[in-house]
């Protein structure tokens, strides 16, 4: 025990004498937290929008009025032809053109077939997509309003009403879960980078050649090498609660202590594969290489920007194998649902499978490298 101790209050010792280490375990994981969410949001706050009108009725100026009283479209006026409207949304002046046909409002009164013509800039396929909803979303309103002022005997229509309750997000507000997902990406990355980098900067030094001729055991090594940033990584987790509660205003609705014991057996897991990998690279730039790929495939199966019901087959059955994937899951469950034991038992034990197998891992490949 004296033995992982002293090797402890060397890591530590390291890190705080290292200001590079120290900055990308503490300033940097805390400036990325608190700027990525602000940046990396799905909400589109401004729609540039101009319309083609072929009728010059009323009703087309009422429905242009809707939208240009809108705090998300920003109006670019009447234009004459097609062929302008196409020369605009080729530089980025537009992303919607709305055209009214001829007879629009005679047709509309009359109860015929009517419509109108949306053209979106689909460079951008979210901001296309979302801005689609409130392009229709406008024009749903205004027939609701115009069918609410029509006499009865004219409005014979039938009316379908329908209230919306998004549970555990009120809001809808996408910060909501990026916030809590970027902080699952930081402690993966202090996990598993700052962890493999550690480990080869020694054997680039030399030290670790040192270190294998003294009669500390080869787990002793890697316990004492783990713990240090078992525990930073857990300081910056709570440290990344607390702002996401004062700064964002998002509060965990689970248990804390839940929580926290979780994080630990995922931080266990990332650590012995920054030690795995460390094993088997010769130098910084292999791990930095083999790290940074394994971590892009861990977050884009991690259902945060995507959900991983609408993967394939092949990728479903890949995210077996991730474990950024089951945590981040936890994170959803006790975070956004307050979520039990009972609701993440699978998770926990997914978890503390990968992190056991994982390890023995690091320790055998350690053993087998440093012959």
């Amino acid at each position: 025990m004296r033995v992982i101790l002293m090797l402890i209050k060397k890591e530590f010792l390291q890190v705080m004498r290292n200001p590079l280490l120290r900055s990308i375990l503490i300033i940097a994981p805390l400036v990325q937290f608190l700027l990525f969410p602000f940046t990396a949001d799905y909400e589109i706050k401004h729609v540039n929008i101009a319309f083609i009108d072929h009728d010059r009725s009323s009703t087309t100026q009422a429905i242009i009025q809707e939208y240009l009283s809108s705090p998300y479209f920003i109006g670019h006026g009447i234009l004459a032809s097609n062929d302008q409207a196409q020369e605009m949304m080729l530089h980025d002046k537009i992303d919607f053109v709305i055209e009214f046909p001829v007879d629009f409002e005679k047709n509309l009164m009359n109860r015929q077939k009517t419509g109108l013509a949306i053209t979106a800039n689909a460079i951008n396929s979210v901001k296309a997509g979302i801005g689609t909803a409130y392009v229709q979303e406008v024009i749903a309103n205004y027939m609701d309003e115009l069918a609410s002022a029509m006499p009865p005997e004219q409005n014979r229509q039938a009316q379908i009403f329908a209230s919306n309750v998004f549970w555990f997000n009120e809001q809808m507000n996408y910060k909501n879960l990026i916030v809590p997902g970027i902080l699952v990406i930081l402690v993966t990355l202090i996990g598993a980078y700052v962890t493999a980098l550690n480990i080869v900067r020694e054997k680039e030094l030399g030290t670790i050649e040192q270190i294998n001729v003294t009669p500390i055991k080869r787990w002793q090594f890697i316990v004492g090498k783990m713990i240090p940033f078992l525990i930073l990584g857990m300081m910056e987790f709570i440290v990344g609660l607390i702002l996401m509660k004062l700064v964002f205003g998002i509060t965990v609705q689970g248990s804390v202590s839940l929580l926290l014991g979780i994080t630990a057996i995922y931080l266990l897991a990332m650590l012995g594969l920054g030690f795995f990998i460390s094993s088997v690279s010769e130098n910084q730039l292999q791990a930095m290489f083999i790290v940074f790929f394994l971590f892009i495939v861990f977050v884009l199966l991690s259902g945060l920007f995507t959900p991983t019901e609408g993967m394939p087959d092949w990728a479903i059955k890949l995210n077996y194998l991730n474990p950024l994937s089951f945590y981040m899951d936890v994170i959803k469950s006790i975070v956004l649902k307050g979520g039990t034991l009972q609701d993440v038992k699978t998770q926990i034990i997914a978890l503390s499978c990968m992190a056991v197998i994982i390890d023995t891992a690091a320790i055998l490949s350690y053993q087998e490298s440093s012959k």
